[in-house]
């Protein structure tokens, strides 16, 4: 069973990194303890840091494997996203976002946003809507799939190499952060890149627990070598010392829509509804939530 699209294969010896203690998504060096097993031969683990309670794979795969695999990433899909309906992602994510939050414009990093089309799915509601009248969008990918702005809406595209020179009103980090090996300073970096008052949101796996159900689960390494879940998020802000308040931590919006994927979708909104549930009837921490049988996490955060 494979809980996303992302291609998995088996990584050979020689394209991988050696093991490193400390902890690649907070820096840790306290030993973490192995949670499930990604491959054999070479055997490579998914391992649960006890500090931020990220987990994260034993070896990293080269960057020689990284670049050939994403070179060719959004081949197969009609926009060089991994979400099905923009729009749907757009309303989804403003409904948490007060409506008088911006000004006149909205400034939006969409970081690993392949042709950008959610970030201006959201200035293109934001507009609509009359809650802003101008957008500047600007999408950091390895990918150059470059999507048009408009009259009023700016687009430009940078790579990942580059350094982050400004500060945005929205920063957007859906589907990426579990493909960087490295991911301490990436997260300080989009830490650091959102205004004062302005929001991040990101949306990544969270599939170990469904590990202790299903062994045999594909977790798309090395696609995906974070399992970024509850336990994580609900740290975030202490472990990266952030003065942010948490506005939603829950499930992901399903990736798929019924009519591309009708057996995903439902299969992905059934499994996710319990922990829905649980997040209505009492507004606890994500990771005390008694269910996590959930497959993605998502979080929306302010700075304060």
């Amino acid at each position: 069973m494979q809980i996303t699209r992302a291609l998995r294969r088996h990584v050979a010896s020689w394209e991988l990194l050696d093991r490193t203690d400390g902890c690649p998504v907070c820096g840790a060096t306290r030993r973490r303890g192995r949670v499930f097993q990604l491959q054999a031969n070479p055997d490579v683990f998914m391992l649960s840091c006890p500090i931020c309670r990220a987990c994260s794979a034993s070896h990293m795969p080269s960057p020689a494997v990284l670049d050939d695999y994403y070179a060719h990433y959004y081949d197969d899909r009609e926009q060089a996203v991994t979400f099905s309906g923009a729009t749907r992602f757009a309303r989804h994510v403003l409904k948490t976002i007060p409506g008088n939050a911006f000004g006149s414009s909205v400034s939006i990093l969409d970081y690993g946003g392949g042709d950008g089309s959610l970030a201006r799915a959201i200035a293109e509601r934001l507009i609509a809507a009359r809650r802003i009248e101008s957008a500047d969008i600007r999408v950091v990918d390895v990918a150059r799939h470059a999507y048009a702005g408009g009259d009023r809406i700016t687009m430009s595209y940078g790579s990942p190499s580059e350094p982050m020179v400004r500060r945005y009103d929205l920063v957007l980090a859906s589907a990426i952060l579990e493909h960087v090996p490295a991911l301490q300073p990436l997260l300080v970096v989009l830490r650091d890149s959102v205004a004062a008052d302005g929001f991040f949101y990101a949306r990544t796996p969270y599939a170990i627990p469904l590990t202790r159900l299903l062994p045999g689960l594909d977790l798309t390494y090395p696609a995906h070598v974070h399992d970024l879940g509850a336990p994580f998020w609900d740290r975030f802000t202490e472990t990266f010392s952030w003065p942010a308040r948490v506005i939603a931590s829950r499930p992901s919006l399903v990736a798929a829509r019924l009519r591309d994927a009708p057996l995903r979708a439902f299969a992905a909104t059934l499994m996710k509804l319990p922990s829905r549930i649980e997040g209505v009837l009492s507004p606890f921490r994500g990771s005390r939530r008694l269910w996590h049988l959930v497959g993605g996490w998502e979080v929306l955060m302010q700075r304060r």
